[in-house]
């Protein structure tokens, strides 16, 4: 006979392998064309397998990995890197916290769609950002934005 406890275990394995972790691809700008990597949004620690937000938002970590960044200071006067998650309109930057080349876990991310923003900054510490872009890339659920954007969808028939 199956228990409680055995029953919602059969049930919470796959739930909690089917969601996630979601990976990104980070894309280099002009002044870091070197530059590459990939970020992992992997759902915070919780004592209950996914952590939400109050209002019930997942809120992930996000790992960000990164080759190819050049000193900071050959963009200008600048000493750091810096994550940000902002949203598409730009209109919230979230500071996520400082990385360099190699694995860096930087802080929690509560938007549902969001782009990720690697920049220079002053210090490893900025309360908005104001540095040059290094990387980008674009959250999984925005994935589906950037393909209404595509010239097929703008009035391009074939």
């Amino acid at each position: 006979m199956i228990g409680v406890r055995q029953l919602s275990l059969m049930f919470a394995v796959p739930l909690l392998i089917a969601a996630g972790p979601y990976d990104i691809p980070l894309f280099s700008t002009p002044k870091a064309p070197r530059a590459s990597g990939s970020a992992r949004l992997v759902f915070a620690q919780s004592p209950f397998g996914i952590s939400v937000t109050a209002d019930g938002r997942a809120q992930y970590d996000v790992q960000v990995a990164v080759s190819g960044l050049p000193s900071p200071s050959s963009l200008g006067a600048f000493r750091a890197y810096v994550a940000w998650a902002a949203t598409p309109d730009l209109q919230r930057w979230d500071r996520l916290g400082p990385i360099a080349n190699g694995t860096t876990t930087v802080g929690h991310v509560t938007l549902n769609k969001f782009l990720l923003v690697i920049t220079a900054e002053p210090d490893s510490a900025p309360r908005s950002h104001a540095g040059p872009t290094v990387l980008h890339g674009t959250s999984p659920s925005g994935w589906l934005q950037s393909f209404l954007n595509h010239p097929m969808f703008r009035g391009i028939t074939g």
